[in-house]
């Protein structure tokens, strides 16, 4: 066995190189964070697995400079506006649904969900990542046990004959929903019984004369020959079929490259269609949850954490964000400015949007399966397609408006709102947001919102880009007050604190203009009030009247926020 020497020895070491991996080894390099991602792949997934980016996960990729390589890559934005119900591919819709409009997706955020492949988000992101200097990635390394010790975690990595130990301060278990590193820190997963099972089709194909560049990016097939779903990953010649299977189906015996020719033949109407098979890959629409998302230095993220199906694609978007959440939270411990009982709020306040965003996606795979269920009634397809149908179409659309939530799911992304020993709660209620339905909010705990705002120079920008990774007070008002109240605070504490202001003319950075009304109608604070963000984005504080000592006031909610060296008000 071959042991590393001090200079090997990281920071932060991450087990995983999918998307959520790549992800928090990208935002702790930024932070100049030693890290290494360690992935017994011998090469990235050429898999297009999920492709669904929300948009509040695309704002923090326009954080780390790959919103628009995903965009690029992704399926064109014009493709990618709705999603229909056919008999075939080649048929016309029995009804559709748009993805959401142009008026409220511009109000939430400066970006928009992007459906791009898997296997084309984890290439960007580890050419981010390769820009990094403190980064390092090793392919074919796979980790077999873990030791902790006072001060650090020692992994055992083996690497085509040889054995190596890796030394890092913390470990990020990000390896997926077979997670060896759950598996070898001991933690448990509760797993729901199974709604059921289906196999994802890769396949390559020209289907251009069937999509006739209609905009869905999910083309749901009803039909008495096949129930299933189209995935369009580039809209032209890159797809998924995706079709419900018994649960004792032998994937690799029934589905061979003959069978499933002739049943893609079948849902796209094209029965001269010559389909390239590139992969069959069977899966359980169940949902489960890690027992314990941290052991001692060792957390985990993304799939190894929780596992929900992908019905509203909430999935990767949920490991992405714990990657966001948790690598702030390391970065402020590793440099001292935060005692290690801040690492316990992750699984605090991310835990909860596992749960729910695991019942929701079930919810919305049950609504599926009623739909599919109902279609493959042989009157109601008839009817449909009849003349003397109005009734039944009518009764079809209905149905699928029933499963706008898994679509238009503006609350769900942006409206959850922590809680707990991170955030400093002011005493007012929670402004609740539904699945659908997004509440702006500045409480505590909540996103803080999108807002358009000019800069000094007249340019253009969201709030969301001035939370660049570092804590922001953002102001209403009173520039100088605050600046010198961050200042104060930042010397104190050892935690730079940045200060922004909206004021009624813009005359020097990190100064702005409300010309269009946006900050004051969605941050609603009065002249002088101001809200503390976290590095992930998150409100940690907020004064809704302006204090006395602001120094002190800032000083204090970092303190209760997690932070040391800042003075808590006494009792």
């Amino acid at each position: 066995m071959t042991s590393t020497s001090p200079t090997t020895s990281f920071d932060v070491a991450i087990v995983g190189a999918g998307p959520v991996g790549v992800s928090a080894a990208i935002d702790l390099a930024r932070r100049g964070r030693r890290v290494i991602v360690l992935e017994r792949r011998a090469a990235p997934s050429d898999q297009p697995r999920a492709h669904v980016v929300n948009a509040r996960t695309m704002e923090i990729f326009r954080g780390w400079g790959v919103a628009d390589a995903i965009k690029r890559e992704g399926l064109h934005p014009e493709l990618a506006r709705g999603f229909s119900w056919l008999t075939s591919m080649s048929s016309d819709a029995l009804a559709t649904l748009d993805y959401v409009d142009e008026a409220t997706a511009e109000r939430h955020s400066p970006e928009r969900l992007c459906s791009c492949p898997q296997d084309l988000i984890e290439s960007v992101l580890l050419q981010r990542l390769a820009e990094e200097p403190t980064a390092t990635v090793r392919f074919d390394h796979e980790v077999t046990a873990i030791e902790q010790r006072a001060g650090g975690v020692d992994l055992t990595v083996r690497a085509a004959d040889d054995e190596e130990v890796v030394t890092a301060r913390f470990v990020l278990g990000a390896d997926g929903a077979n997670s060896t590193v759950r598996t070898l820190i001991g933690a448990g997963l509760s797993r729901s019984d199974a709604l059921g099972r289906r196999a994802n089709i890769y396949f390559h194909a020209d289907l251009s004369e069937a999509a006739r560049d209609r905009p869905n990016i999910l083309w749901f097939i009803l039909s008495l020959e096949t129930s299933g779903i189209f995935i369009a990953l580039n809209g032209r010649d890159r797809w998924v079929y995706s079709v419900e299977i018994d649960a004792d189906t032998d994937v690799a015996a029934e589905f061979t490259e003959e069978y499933c020719l002739e049943l893609i033949r079948t849902a796209t109407g094209v029965p001269d269609l010559v389909p390239e098979i590139q992969s069959v890959l069977p899966w359980r629409v169940d949902m489960a949850i890690a027992d314990h998302w941290r052991v001692g230095s060792v957390f985990l993220i993304g799939d190894a954490a929780h596992q929900f199906p992908p019905m509203g694609g909430f999935g990767m978007n949920s490991g992405i964000q714990d990657a966001h959440n948790i690598a702030w939270k390391l970065d402020a411990v590793l440099a001292g400015t935060a005692d290690e009982s801040l690492l316990d709020s992750y699984e605090d306040e991310r835990r909860d949007v596992a749960v729910y965003n695991a019942n929701r996606s079930m919810e919305n795979a049950k609504n599926q399966q009623e739909a599919a269920a109902f279609m493959s009634n042989p009157e109601v397809l008839r009817l449909l397609a009849a003349a003397e149908g109005d009734e039944m179409r009518a009764i079809f659309a209905q149905g699928v408006e029933q499963q706008r939530a898994e679509f238009h799911s503006q609350g769900q992304q942006f409206g959850f709102v922590y809680s707990g020993s991170a955030i400093v709660d002011d005493g007012t209620p929670i402004d609740e947001s539904t699945v659908t339905e997004y509440v702006v909010s500045t409480h505590p705990g909540a996103r803080a919102p999108h807002a358009r705002l000019a800069a000094h120079d007249g340019r253009g920008v969201s709030t969301i880009d001035l939370f660049d990774g570092g804590w922001t007070l953002l102001s209403n008002g009173s520039a100088q007050f605050w600046a010198e109240a961050a200042a104060e605070a930042s010397s104190n504490t050892g935690v730079l604190v940045t200060p922004a202001a909206v004021l009624p003319v813009a005359q020097g950075a990190n100064e702005y203009v409300d010309e269009r009304g946006d900050f004051a109608e969605r941050y609603a604070l009065a002249p002088g009030a101001a809200v503390l963000i976290r590095p992930d984005g998150h409100v940690a504080a907020r004064w809704q009247s302006t204090p006395v000592d602001a120094g002190h006031a800032l000083g204090s909610a970092l303190a209760l926020a997690g932070l040391r060296g800042a003075a808590v008000p006494a009792e």
